[in-house]
């Protein structure tokens, strides 16, 4: 059973699931032959995923905006270049998971993207800005921000064995969604993944129709299945 909670923070509202990796095998998967994947069709292709959402930022193409790294394989390289949008607000960061489907000793991180190094890494995505990196919210954001959207975002714990996937279901700003995570999840590192097109299905729903078309996603399996 996934351990999926609602939290009310600071105005707001957000669905939150925590994912230990002894328990759960977490992928980031892309399809370069799909013209963008519905979360409905992930779910019909996989009954055992009890957990979804979109992967990060992607262009107008439904290609991802930066890294994207599946079972070991690099679909998109790095991006660094300088920018307009999230995806460009420097500091961002990548999601990266070691050694997380099948065997024991799994283990994830959210680094800054200039630290990125792909040595033993299994699965990975980039998005921007980067929430929180070493504790800190992102130099950008402010306290008491009008800049309201939904957001979807990634977490680690500090021993990286828990993945936090959350989506706020109320509008919220950066700096919020970032202390969410520090603050209610003890979280020190956290990515965004995208805003108001974003999703995260837990079980306890069937996706909407509106649930995609993304350019990557993140499930999460329990393991063994």
């Amino acid at each position: 059973m996934v351990d999926a909670q609602v939290f009310d923070y600071a105005n707001g509202r957000y669905l939150v699931a925590a994912l230990p990796l002894a328990d759960w095998d977490v992928r980031v998967d892309w399809n370069p032959e799909d013209e963008g994947t519905m979360l409905r069709d992930v779910l019909a292709g996989d009954p055992s995923v009890a957990v979804a959402t979109n992967a990060g930022i992607f262009t107008e193409q439904l290609i991802p905006g930066g890294l994207l790294v599946s079972d070991g394989d690099e679909l998109v390289p790095l991006n660094l270049n300088d920018g307009g949008g999230n995806f460009h607000l420097m500091p961002n960061g990548v999601f990266v998971l070691y050694g997380a489907v099948g065997g024991g000793g799994a283990s994830a991180a959210v680094v800054n993207s200039v630290d990125y190094d792909p040595a033993g890494v299994e699965f990975a995505t980039q998005s921007g800005p980067a929430l929180l990196l070493d504790g800190e919210v992102h130099p950008e954001f402010n306290e008491g921000s009008t800049n309201l959207a939904f957001r979807s975002g990634v977490g680690v714990s500090p021993d990286g064995t828990i993945v936090y996937l959350a989506m706020s279901l109320s509008l919220t700003n950066f700096y919020d969604f970032a202390t969410l995570f520090r603050d209610e999840l003890g979280v020190d590192d956290a990515l965004y993944l995208d805003g108001d097109i974003s999703d995260l299905w837990v079980q306890m729903a069937e996706p909407g129709p509106f649930s995609g078309p993304y350019a990557g996603v993140i499930t999460a399996t329990p393991r063994g299945q």
